[in-house]
């Protein structure tokens, strides 16, 4: 999922309204071309940014990992456990992130696992694939070991390679130095134990909803693509995304006119210059993960760094506003996440009883 820092869904939603369903269609298609460019690529390519760690130590972070025994297995997930909670492990200075400013920081402070290890808050961070720097919102680490590659825009291939980039980023950890192989393939075992809690019925969704539901999330239906990406009357279901056990195909997707912001962040762009967008997340625990898309604008409008997104749909005077867990996440879904889906991404033409029953089955999850 991928989204826009100022609402986008709502904004868009609108459009609609005015123009007319076929209309304004028709407009998006003619304004996003199947290959959009990168309309700063390759210039950010040579820029070197205030952000970049300055370590003299070697990043390890790439290496091949030694054939570890199952006893020696055991012994890193309890070491990379350690480290995973530590604000000391590499001489951590006080971070430069807007949000975390002066704070030292583990990697536990933004993967929290009161919150589904994240935090629900969207980061600047540095540097990213095609930029700088970036806002990003704070992804889940449950299941994580299953959803390679890590990073919104794919960047790197391992966990341990993602672990890295966070610990010695001035913007989050800034650590005095590069960590070692072994410190990161102990959070990579560590982070490799953490499941999702199974969600409970009748608390956390509604089961009969959420059995109408997947139902719904793997059936194709012809859809409306203005993106390009998939051809005209194409047969797409929610679940040619997000596919298999963890509900992710691995791949960047595009969002509607172009993919993020294209002068800010665009996500992935291919060799060409081609912007190829976002990667699909994983839906397993997002019950307990809102706000949702890249940069959080799918959520709570109280999340301290959504600026204006969230809480402004038909729920945003229910109870609960600023919470944690599935109410949270309903409302996200309902509000933000799924009519931006049904209508100006893909147009499925689901009913709002038909929402409903997905949101429920993403509840489950």
């Amino acid at each position: 999922m991928s989204g826009r820092c100022f609402r986008r869904a709502d904004l868009l939603l609108t459009v609609p309204v005015m123009l007319g369903a076929a209309a304004f269609l028709s407009f998006l298609s003619s304004a996003a071309p199947a290959a959009t460019p990168d309309p700063l690529n390759p210039v950010f390519k040579t820029v070197k940014g205030p952000f970049r760690p300055q370590l003299p130590d070697r990043d390890q972070s790439r290496d091949p990992s030694p054939a570890y025994t199952e006893a020696e297995r055991r012994q890193l997930v309890e070491q990379g456990k350690e480290l995973f909670f530590s604000r000391t492990a590499w001489g951590q200075q006080p971070s430069q992130g807007p949000l975390v400013s002066g704070q030292v920081i583990s990697c536990a402070t933004c993967h929290d696992p009161a919150l589904g290890f994240s935090d629900g808050l969207t980061h600047l961070v540095s540097p990213v694939r095609e930029r700088e720097v970036a806002r990003r919102q704070t992804p889940t680490l449950l299941g994580v070991a299953h959803t390679a590659p890590y990073g919104w825009d794919g960047r790197n291939p391992t966990l341990q390679a993602q672990a890295r980039g966070a610990i010695v980023s001035p913007l989050e950890m800034h650590a005095s130095r590069e960590p070692t192989k072994r410190e990161l393939d102990a959070l990579a075992e560590f982070q490799g134990t953490l499941t999702v809690p199974p969600a409970v019925p009748g608390k956390e969704y509604d089961p009969a909803r959420a059995a109408r539901g997947e139902a719904l999330f793997r059936t194709p239906r012809p859809v409306t693509d203005p993106t390009g990406e998939f051809p005209a009357g194409a047969m797409v279901a929610c679940a040619t995304c997000h596919a298999g056990p963890f509900f992710t195909d691995g791949k960047a997707h595009r969002g509607v006119v172009v993919s993020g912001d294209p002068a800010f962040d665009p996500g992935e762009v291919g060799p060409d210059g081609t912007i190829a967008g976002f990667h699909t997340p994983s839906l397993l625990g997002l019950r307990l993960t809102a706000p949702y898309f890249h940069d959080g604008s799918g959520g709570d409008p109280t999340a301290p760094s959504n600026f204006f997104s969230g809480g402004l749909g038909r729920h945003s005077l229910d109870r609960d506003i600023g919470g944690h867990g599935s109410a949270v996440a309903r409302r996200a879904l309902l509000d933000d996440v799924l009519p931006f889906y049904n209508t100006v991404r893909f147009n499925f033409r689901f009913s709002d009883e038909e929402l409903a029953d997905l949101a429920e089955y993403l509840l489950s999850l």
